[in-house]
Parts: C-alpha cells; sequence; structure tokens
C-alpha cells in the first residue's frame, strides 16, 4: 500500500479545476464575478475560437496592487473574506479564493492591473507557476487574458464542444450577469466581432436590448415586500409565451439561481392561462438578509 502524502500544489489546483472550470463559460463567469466585486461599471470580453484559444476580461474596478498580484493566483487567498463569520454575511459573488488558482493551473495567464492612473503592474502564469510581477502603463483597471484552456489536460479539451457550440453557452452566461446588472456596460467580442454592446440602463430597457423591441410594451413590473423580504423584477405578458424554457430567470442577492420549486410557483401563477409545455417570461430578483442565506455550498 502506498504511502499517504500531502498531494503538491499544482496538483491540488488541477483537482480544483476540475470542479471550478468546466468549460470557457465557466472561466468567463468566475472573470466577471471578480470584476463585479471590483465595483467596475465597464467590463470588455473578448473571445476568440468560442474560448478555445483566448478568454479576455477586462474592467474598470478598483484594481489589484503589486502585493496583491502575486498573492491572487494562489489558492485560499482573497480580499473578500478574512474570518469565520464573514460566511454568514456574504455580500460578493466570490469568496473562496479558488478560481484564480484553478484557471490558472489548466491555462496560460496574463495581468496586468493598476489601482490609479499613476502605475501599473502586469504578471504571467504558466501552468499554475507565477512570473515576476513587472512594472506596466495604467489602464484603470484589471484585464486577465486567458490562452489555451486545458492545453496540459488532453482528455479535458478533447471533450470540449465545437467552438460555436461553446461561444453560445459564453453569451448565455454574459447575458445572465447583462439581466443581473443592467448598471454595468457590458461589451462582448467574438473573433473580433461585436457581439454584445450593452450600455447601463434601467432593467426593463436592459430586458428588451437582450431580447427584441417586441418585448417593449409585454412586460409587467413586480414589486413586493414583506418583512425583511423583497421580490422585483418584470413578468411577460401571454405574448411572451414560448414552447421552450430558458426565458426564465431568477436571481437571489444577485445570485442566478436555478430552483424548480421556485419557477414552479411562478408557472402556476400563469397555470389557467397556458397550455401544458408553453412557458412564461419571468425575470424576479430576490433578495433576503445576508446572514439568511447560506452561499457556502459545493459549485
Amino acid at each position: 500500500m502506498n504511502p499517504i502524502i500531502s498531494l503538491p500544489e499544482d496538483l491540488r489546483n488541477k483537482i480544483s479545476a476540475g470542479e471550478v472550470v468546466e468549460r470557457p463559460a465557466s472561466v468567463v463567469k468566475e472573470l466577471l464575478e471578480n470584476s463585479l466585486d471590483a465595483g467596475s461599471s465597464e467590463i470588455t470580453i473578448v473571445i476568440e475560437k468560442g474560448g478555445h484559444q483566448l478568454i479576455q476580461v477586462r474592467d474598470n474596478g478598483h484594481g489589484i496592487s503589486s502585493d496583491g498580484l502575486s498573492q491572487a493566483f494562489q489558492r485560499y487567498t482573497t480580499s473578500k473574506i478574512s474570518k469565520i463569520d464573514d460566511l454568514y454575511n456574504i455580500k460578493t459573488l466570490g469568496f473562496r479564493g479558488e478560481a484564480l488558482a484553478s484557471i490558472a493551473s489548466v491555462s496560460e495567464i496574463s495581468i496586468t492591473s493598476s489601482e490609479d492612473e499613476v502605475s501599473g503592474y502586469q504578471m504571467s502564469i504558466v501552468n499554475g507557476i507565477s512570473g515576476k510581477v513587472k512594472a506596466a502603463p495604467p489602464i484603470g483597471g484589471t484585464e486577465i487574458t486567458v490562452r489555451n484552456l486545458f492545453y496540459n489536460t488532453p482528455a479535458r479539451k478533447k471533450f470540449l464542444k465545437s467552438s460555436i457550440s461553446e461561444f453560445r453557452q459564453i453569451v448565455k452566461m454574459v447575458r445572465r450577469f447583462g439581466l443581473d446588472f443592467p448598471d454595468v456596460s457590458f461589451i462582448l467580442y467574438h473573433n473580433n466581432k461585436n457581439i454584445l454592446n450593452l450600455a447601463p440602463e434601467s432593467l426593463e430597457d436592459r430586458i428588451v436590448s437582450l431580447n427584441d423591441p417586441t418585448f417593449r410594451d409585454q412586460l409587467l413590473k413586480v414589486e413586493l415586500t414583506k418583512g425583511d423580504y423583497t421580490i422585483s423584477g418584470y413578468v411577460g405578458t401571454l405574448n411572451l409565451i414560448r414552447k421552450r424554457p430558458g426565458h426564465q430567470y431568477l436571481f437571489v442577492n444577485k445570485r442566478f439561481v436555478q430552483n424548480r420549486l421556485l419557477n414552479s410557483a411562478v408557472y402556476s401563477a400563469y397555470e389557467s392561462l397556458v397550455k401544458r409545455g408553453e412557458y412564461p417570461f419571468s425575470l424576479l430578483n430576490i433578495t433576503i438578509p445576508f446572514d439568511q442565506l447560506d452561499v457556502n455550498v459545493h459549485p
């Protein structure tokens, strides 16, 4: 029997990457969450070959210091929590300190960041090993470029879908964030083509921007407060009924969730008006006290 040993750091990160980084859209999700947690109001996403070749996210958030840059890609390093009690009052999208280390273990990464307009810093990470932090021109935020995803885990790379399929999942992910944060600008490029260009706007305008003009007069506003709980958003009229699910969005404290029970509650409101296999449009934001929501669950 082999002796029990402590696994090397790189192997730990690759195991973690298998849970955190499933496909290019997973990388986009983690990077967008970091950008939003940094208070960004404008985020640009650049994709090449469906994320197989390149994923780049640039924001205008508060940036990372030179010391922070060297620590950011180590596992379990984060600026978002520092003690046990913080787990019961999480107000950010990310908090575990696993994502960047996991992504870096299965790709080639370069990062540039600046906290001000005076100086910036740059660093590269290959196979989970960080290079030296170097001086760079300030960019007013952070830019992370991920190249050659899964280049060192060929079995994972083999099971990626086509570029078109993977990009479709990325668009789906960006649309969700766009609906969740209508006050943030999202710009998406794929193979040098502008796919989305969303300016800050109201939630109603954002719904129309991400669908089509026919949605404009077919949205019914929802606003309900009961105790510490608030439900807000929009549901669609019968003119927005679709034959396939996919236009049902549910966010709890700014986190997208999929919950059959809550979706069923929405469907039941339309029960006497729609046929079996028909799905209404809904976008609901549920806000509850942070200490009443446990987000520390397995990804």
